[in-house]
């Protein structure tokens, strides 16, 4: 019986261990970030948490065929490539012939980390001059859909390109916009606590529930409970 009473301390201690690991998207994309925050004087906090949350980190490519460590699509990453703060980075164009490759200029973990600040960074002032709150989450989700699909979002007046576009990164069947704006906030949320060591816990707390026809209200956002209290019950 104490024996199986030490193993099971053991199990328990080391859960303990590993879920208290710091998160890092290693030593020199976590320097990146952190320089690319003090220099477009952007949140280092919130650029993480959009890092954390666009998953591309690693090599991840989307289905949208966005690239890199923020995930950008072609047209996005050219436009500011294009600008004077973008020539400034050194960004460079993609084109027919390195699109996709290895010489993809999204592949390029610093000059992508920063394009994402710099972003951010234009996208604070875009939303001064449209009266949008400055949080985290609306610059993820203008990241995420488009600054000007995130404005009509908030307005009310999302067109049909507007919906297409948010299924194309997250809308679960079911979803009003509101509902997508609110959940994908969520998400983002989430996702920022974890690039910050503020929270260790699973990332997949919440869901998205359709409503069933016998329910009649709207789809809720199931939350599961975030902690847990271990009982321990004496073996007979």
């Amino acid at each position: 019986m104490a024996i199986t009473r030490l193993l099971a301390a053991v199990v328990l201690l080391n859960a303990c261990i590993v879920s208290a690991q710091a998160f890092s998207f290693g030593q020199d994309i976590d320097q990146d970030i952190h320089n690319a925050a003090r220099h477009y004087q952007v949140s280092e906090e919130m650029l993480r948490g959009l890092v954390k949350m666009e998953d591309g980190w690693y090599g991840k490519r989307s289905p949208t065929g966005a690239l890199g460590v923020g995930q950008f699509t072609q047209k996005t990453w050219n436009w500011l490539a294009q600008t004077l703060r973008g020539k400034a980075l050194g960004m460079q164009l993609i084109t027919p012939s390195n699109r996709g490759t290895k010489s993809d200029p999204r592949h390029h973990h610093r000059t992508n980390i920063h394009a994402t600040a710099l972003l951010a960074r234009w996208h604070l002032e875009q939303f001064a001059l449209r009266g949008i709150k400055p949080t985290d989450e609306h610059l993820y989700l203008a990241h995420n859909i488009g600054l000007e699909g995130l404005y009509r979002a908030l307005l009310g007046r999302a067109n049909t390109e507007d919906i297409r576009n948010m299924r194309r990164n997250g809308m679960r069947h079911g979803m009003s916009v509101a509902q997508f704006l609110a959940y994908q906030g969520q998400r983002y949320q989430r996702h920022k606590q974890i690039a910050n060591n503020l929270i260790h816990l699973n990332e997949q707390n919440y869901t998205w529930v359709t409503p069933k026809s016998a329910v009649k209200n709207q789809a809720v956002f199931w939350i599961e409970p975030q902690n847990t209290t271990l009982v321990w019950i004496e073996p007979k």
